[in-house]
């Protein structure tokens, strides 16, 4: 075997010193620098870091280098700009723009596509790796009492951690259930979509038994019981869903929904985690052991960013005229367009909302006015104050605003920058400012949006189903109903106000909605397919540039719509001091449903393994 031999076989990060691969399982003896598997998990501290590993290398989230590469010469590409969420500018080498052309198995694409595969595993192997050596006679010398058992629960569930990745990825994968030696057969048979789920679902019922409620503050970050019940709700829904579930199969929307319930109520009766008030900051300025609101996260990572971070320079900020920045992921205007008009009666209050309509002149006239906030904590558009000065993404003639220049492949191509991660603290690159941003794989909403699905396709969206809990409806006016932004008055000028940055918005953007009560629910009284369309929409906004969109779109399957089809902007001409919208194309992008919705399995490990390649690969 070629990669994954070394993977299986030998493949994993020693204590100290350099790697050198002179044996086949180097763990066994102690030339050099190496050390024994004896030797590492005789003593405690040399096992906590083995198993600290396994946090080291979860994958990458947004605050660190982009889904797609690591690589200097792809400039950080989001996922999203591989659906119809973004677009990427630049002409760099950029992998995403491989996935719009329908070429996923160009060299660019490799970080997702084929590394995926190589890092799981990896991790996989070391997970089984202190299962199986945990209990050496005479190890774990200096343990703390009880803290055996616990970590062999970390380990159960970066087992199913990792082996979710590779799932939502490549459908049913070979399940490694031990520590491989040469003398075993390694050509481990494919596993189906249901077989490698089930394993999942078997190790977070060990690894729940196994962890605690919470941990201590100095041993915050590791995998709790709820991180198990979370991981559950998603791959329970990912079950469900019409890519692995093609007869609609009712009773795995029903197990959907009563983990996403389990977990709900386990959380908020616990007051473990709970759904944040204050939206922004689910991203900006608070650390996650002061947000109830984040779940999975990785404590491996920079939350400290200026303008000068990979996260702001290259990913969001406009190249113009005081930013100078290189943000090549620009909202679409089919994006756009999703984010709901709100309604008003004759006092100013919120009674409702509706989709925003381009056959409508009055939305067409106020384009920006009105919309859920947060439209406004996402997106950054024409004459938006931000920062320092209004954004002009216009033309007039040959003449274009300071954020427009369709002769530089940096600028947007959509109209549209991204904000959603881009605190007002980091201004530009001469005055790059600091703010604390921070990323992660699961946070408490998507609890409410994991069950408002599941329950819409088990009973309908107005029914409980005789489970005494919230109907689909219910759950998703809670996420609405939180979305709270208050009147400027009612607003302290301290920032230890929850809405001090609510006020901070309304004050430099008149745009910005007055909701005291949160976003004015959906009705009731919807079919069950106009409900599905308006969750799945709500989840797109709610979870934007989140590393979410791309693998909904494969469960939902509406690859061909929503990866493939056409992307707009928005073509905007100035005229004195007012502004005309219009809808315009910004290019076509390809999607084959016959083979897309899996990855393809690496090449190399097909032959090696003699294992079956997805569909069409």
């Amino acid at each position: 075997m070629k990669k994954t031999a070394k993977i299986i076989l030998v493949a994993t990060v020693v204590l100290s010193g350099a790697l050198a691969f002179t044996s086949c399982d180097f763990l066994e003896q102690a030339p050099n620098n190496e050390q024994t598997k004896e030797y590492i998990f005789l003593d405690y501290v040399r096992s906590q870091r083995f198993v600290d590993m396994l946090y080291y290398n979860m994958p990458n989230t947004w605050v660190k280098d982009g889904k797609f590469s690591t690589s200097s010469t792809t400039r950080y590409g989001m996922m999203e700009s591989a659906t119809d969420m973004a677009e990427y500018s630049a002409t760099y080498g950029v992998p995403n723009t491989t996935f719009n052309v329908g070429d996923w198995r160009a060299t660019e694409a490799t970080e997702e596509l084929s590394n995926v595969w190589y890092t799981c595993y990896k991790q996989i192997r070391r997970a089984w790796m202190f299962l199986e050596n945990c209990d050496l006679p005479g190890s774990f010398v200096n343990e703390p009492v009880g803290r055996k058992p616990m970590m062999k629960g970390e380990c159960h569930f970066m087992l199913a951690f990792n082996y979710f990745e590779l799932l939502k990825r490549y459908g049913g994968v070979p399940l490694v259930k031990k520590v491989y030696t040469l003398e075993d057969d390694y050509k481990i048979p494919r596993s189906t979509f249901d077989e490698t789920a089930a394993f999942i679902m078997d190790e977070l019922v060990l690894a729940e038994s196994l962890l605690p409620d919470e941990w201590t503050s100095e041993d915050f970050g590791r995998a709790t019981k709820a991180w198990c019940k979370a991981l559950r709700s998603r791959v329970l829904l990912y079950m469900a869903s019409p890519l692995n579930n093609p007869t609609n199969d009712v009773e795995r929307w029903k197990a959907a929904a009563a983990a996403a319930k389990e977990c709900i109520e386990y959380c908020e009766n616990n007051g473990y985690h709970a759904l944040s008030t204050d939206w922004q900051n689910i991203f900006l300025r608070d650390y996650p052991q002061d947000n109830k609101e984040v779940i999975i996260f990785s404590r491996i990572s920079t939350y400290t960013h200026t303008f000068i971070s990979k996260l702001i320079n290259y990913e969001q900020a406009t190249p113009g005229d005081g930013f100078w920045g290189y943000g090549s992921n620009g909202p679409t205007q089919n994006f756009v367009d999703r984010f709901p008009v709100i309604t008003f009666d004759g006092g100013g209050n919120a009674i409702g909302t509706v989709d925003f309509d381009w056959n409508n002149a009055d939305h067409v006239t106020h384009i920006y006015q009105n919309r859920d906030p947060r439209f406004y904590y996402t997106v950054l558009y024409n004459d938006r104050m931000w920062i320092t000065r209004k954004l002009e993404t216009w033309h007039d003639g040959a003449t274009y605003g300071k954020d427009m220049d369709p002769k530089n492949h940096l600028f947007t191509k959509t109209g549209y920058y991204l904000r959603k991660f881009w605190g007002r603290e980091c201004k530009n690159k001469n005055n790059p400012g600091s703010c604390r941003v921070f990323g992660y794989f699961l946070r408490f909403t998507e609890l409410y949006f994991n069950y408002a699905e599941a329950m819409n396709e088990a009973y309908g969206p107005d029914s409980d189903g005789g489970t005494g809990g919230m109907t689909a409806i219910e759950a998703i006016n809670k996420t609405r109903a939180r979305l709270k932004c208050p009147a400027s008055g009612s607003i302290s000028a301290s920032a230890s106000d929850p809405f001090y940055y609510v006020k901070v918005e309304r004050d430099e953007n008149p745009d910005f909605p007055v909701l005291p009560s949160g976003l004015p629910g959906l009705p009731s009284g919807m079919s069950k397919d106009q409900a599905r369309a308006k969750i799945q929409n709500e989840r797109i906004i709610e979870f934007a540039f989140e590393d979410q969109y791309f693998y909904d779109i494969l469960r939902w399957k509406r690859g061909e719509e929503l990866i493939g089809g056409t992307v707009y902007g928005v073509d905007i001409i100035k005229s004195g001091e007012s502004f005309s919208y219009s809808k315009m194309k910004v290019e076509d992008r390809e999607f084959n449903p016959r083979y897309m919705y899996r990855y393809p399995i690496p090449q190399d490990e097909v032959y090696n393994l003699g294992i079956a390649q997805n569909e069409g690969w």
